[in-house]
């Protein structure tokens, strides 16, 4: 089958209407598949069924196949503004030129594949009138027509022979260009329409459009005529078609002239455009643009700044706008970026500021959301390169715009990158704009290039400029939560830190409010270790305004704190909570860690008795039972107070003391300063009942009041509830090396003796 669609860099899309509204050719949008996506159209011809259609039900025998190859082989060969643009063509059976040249059989293997050509994109001329352009425009499409006609005649001393409605087609910028080459023909003395025209010319173009002697035959007067002369006739009559039958008076005379029958009296076409309703603004703007290319540098500034204000005030159409300066401008950037000759010269840096005002205008109000980064993406990676700082501070004056339409890699490697040479830049205003400029990339941003661009700001920490120290502490509090961990460690609380020792008052009031919202970034612990150690300085501000905001952070971060802390008490009274529930299914493990000692009170074990009392350890298994309840408890996570002299006496306790494991070097009543050497201890009397004893209980003395204030503040015990006895004595002697302690009473001596062996009896499991 040999070369396939596939050979061309384009993609055939959706088809547009009928091939036989297109002389046989079927009609399809498509796009370059060389990443760009250019919009083109593609006229596809399947040579089979054009070797079996007819060109008209009036010539049976006359197929669509030869002068279809007649039309593939010349419309490659024109080149003209006013002439359909062409990018590529593909014949996928690459068929003879022989085959091509317009015999009236073509060969078998000519009758196979397709025949594909790949223009600008367009629309037929009806499907354009049906849009009802304006009288303007009208008349300029007119105009493109005749110049494009008057190259044939006069430059290629061609005749196009199918002067139709079918022949023409329109660009999206309403450009008129010339098409449908079935019947071109050289016309000239001696020369005459050849043979594929005298054969095919009757089955192409239709009746009406044929000048009266090509109806008659007479070619021997076309040849001698003019070359002009069949396509002056077609034009008069197309006239009428063109307006809709609504002709300008000032060109009825004319379109009069061109139908005139007599060959001789029949005018060219180029005069025609002296005709005032050619003269209009919006013709004078075409010839402008296409002159533009061969105008001086100089006129060029000036036309494309005359461009940017007519294009926003709405003089320019949209669709010139759009379809015509977009893509001068691309062209010209190219051409001038892509030269380091023409970058090093200051002419050529203006042209190019002179076109950033229609740029940016026409993609941001015309362009297609779809198509912004495709159109502006290209360009703004070469004109970072222009060293011109008038080119850069319009680049960055939109970069919010590019954030927002530019891919995120594009913005990473085309954008950010040559944008943060405006940093080092000497200009202070341009490296301001650069710093606010960079805040609309944040969000697009990668981690290595918020990296690099934190280091810029720390660096910008430094500057000269007051504005910009002051606009950097600024910027790096909106990026702190975009910062990875580790850079928030390193850059952070130094650069506020960096600002807050700044001489310039609103560079340390910023800092302290950028701190504020950077709340969220800091830890409990590093608020309290790090931050407000270094805002505290500031409090003693000489500024008002600094001290004031300085306070409201301090107030702020020590309400973080008090959270935090009240964070930690419940989680400590949960801890315990669950450790009492744990306790109350299950008995404890025995306790390794011997017990705190208590704190001397007056020289008295105050403190060691309450810590028995405010135990919630089990007591071992081997002592008597007694379930009643302490009257004295204190919770276990409040440290451990005495209790006050001056409270009611109560009654003794009904509760059996908890034992206390002690150890060879512990005699389990804490501290030992001061017992034996204090003469107040010798006359206090109290009775204990079975402390430490495994035996049978002994019998309990009844309580008894103290009667006078003076007894109950001789007496430290009397708020626990112990009753003194003048019958029984306690003498406190010196332990001996074995750490035994005796008690004497003295109407019933009956001494408790603790050793060694007696500890590991009811007090291990304490």
């Amino acid at each position: 089958m040999g070369n396939s669609a596939s050979a061309l860099p384009y993609s055939i899309e959706a088809q547009i209407g009928a091939p036989h509204d297109h002389n046989g050719w079927a009609l399809h949008t498509g796009k370059s598949t060389d990443g760009q996506e250019t919009e083109v159209t593609i006229f596809v011809g399947k040579k089979p069924e054009m070797a079996k259609s007819p060109i008209s039900p009036r010539f049976p025998n006359q197929t669509q196949l030869v002068p279809a190859l007649h039309h593939f082989r010349q419309c490659k060969k024109l080149r003209h503004p006013h002439i359909l643009k062409v990018y590529a063509t593909l014949d996928t059976d690459n068929p003879s030129e022989d085959g091509a040249a317009g015999s009236a059989a073509p060969s078998n293997k000519a009758q196979t594949g397709d025949l594909m050509i790949v223009t600008e994109p367009c629309v037929s001329l009806d499907t354009w009138l049906l849009t009802q352009p304006s009288p303007e425009q009208l008349a300029w499409g007119l105009e493109c027509l005749i110049r494009g006609m008057h190259f044939m005649h006069a430059s290629a001393n061609l005749s196009h022979g199918n002067m139709s409605p079918s022949s023409f087609y329109v660009t999206k910028s309403g450009d008129v260009k010339l098409w449908n080459f079935n019947l071109i023909s050289q016309i000239g003395p001696n020369l005459g329409p050849d043979n594929h025209f005298r054969q095919w010319e009757q089955a192409c173009t239709q009746d009406a459009y044929r000048s009266p002697e090509r109806v008659e035959r007479k070619y021997d007067q076309i040849s001698n005529h003019g070359v002009h002369a069949m396509d002056s006739y077609g034009l008069g009559i197309l006239i009428d078609h063109w307006f809709q039958g609504r002709i300008p008076p000032k060109l009825q005379k004319a379109a009069q002239r061109l139908q005139t029958p007599n060959i001789k009296m029949r005018p060219r076409l180029q005069p025609l455009l002296k005709c005032p309703i050619f003269d209009t603004p919006y013709q004078k703007l075409q010839l402008t643009l296409e002159d533009l290319v061969v105008q001086p540098v100089e006129q060029k500034i000036a036309l494309w700044q005359n461009f940017g204000r007519s294009i926003e005030n709405g003089q320019i159409p949209r669709d010139v706008s759009l379809y015509k300066v977009l893509p001068m401008i691309q062209s010209a950037i190219l051409t001038i970026c892509t030269n380091d000759a023409m970058l090093t010269q200051d002419l050529y840096r203006r042209e190019v500021l002179a076109m950033m005002q229609p740029l940016f205008f026409v993609v941001e109000n015309y362009l297609e959301e779809g198509r912004v980064s495709k159109e502006l993406g290209p360009l703004v990676a070469l004109l970072f390169k222009v060293k011109d700082r008038g080119v850069r501070g319009a680049l960055l004056s939109k970069v919010e715009f590019m954030s927002q339409h530019l891919e995120k890699n594009s913005l990473n490697v085309h954008v950010f990158e040559p944008l943060c040479t405006g940093f080092n830049d000497s200009s202070p205003a341009l490296r301001e704009l650069t710093l606010k400029a960079t805040l609309g990339l944040v969000p697009s941003l990668n981690e290595p290039n918020l990296e690099k661009l934190t280091r810029y700001l720390v660096r910008l920490q430094g500057d000269s400029e007051t504005s910009i120290r002051t606009n950097a502490v600024i910027f790096v509090s909106k990026i702190a939560p975009k910062m990875s961990q580790v850079s928030r460690e390193k850059h952070l609380l130094p650069a506020y830190v960096r600002s807050m020792k700044d001489p310039f008052p609103p560079a340390r009031l910023a800092a302290l409010q950028a701190l504020a919202q950077s709340k969220q970034v800091f830890s409990p612990q590093d608020i309290a270790t790090k931050v407000l150690p270094c805002v505290m300085p500031i409090l003693l501000d000489p500024i008002t305004d600094v001290r004031n905001e300085a306070f409201t952070v301090v107030n702020m971060y020590m309400g973080v704190l008090q959270e935090e802390s009240m964070k930690i008490a419940q989680r400590q009274r949960q801890e315990l909570a669950q450790q009492q529930q744990q306790q109350g299914s299950a008995p404890p493990p025995p306790m390794s860690a011997p017990v705190a000692p208590a704190p001397k009170s007056g020289g008295y074990m105050l403190g060691g008795l309450t810590s028995w009392m405010s135990s919630t350890t089990t007591p071992a298994t081997s002592a008597p039972a007694n379930t009643s309840t302490p009257l004295v408890q204190a919770p276990a996570s409040a440290p451990v107070m005495p209790v006050p002299m001056a409270a009611a006496p109560m009654a003794a306790p009904q509760q059996q003391f908890a034992a206390v494991a002690l150890t060879a070097d512990d005699d389990g009543w804490g501290e030992e300063s001061g017992w034996g050497d204090d003469d107040d201890d010798d006359n206090v009397d109290l009775a204990f009942s079975n402390i430490g004893s495994t035996s049978t209980p002994v019998s309990k003395p009844k309580p008894q009041q103290f009667s006078t204030p003076e007894q109950f503040d001789d007496d430290p015990f009397a708020a626990l509830g112990a009753k003194p006895s003048g019958a029984t004595k306690l003498s406190f002697n010196k332990p001996k090396s074995g750490g035994a302690l005796k008690l004497t009473k003295a109407a019933q001596p009956t001494k408790l003796s603790l050793d060694n062996d007696d500890m590991a009896d009811g007090w291990d499991d304490f």
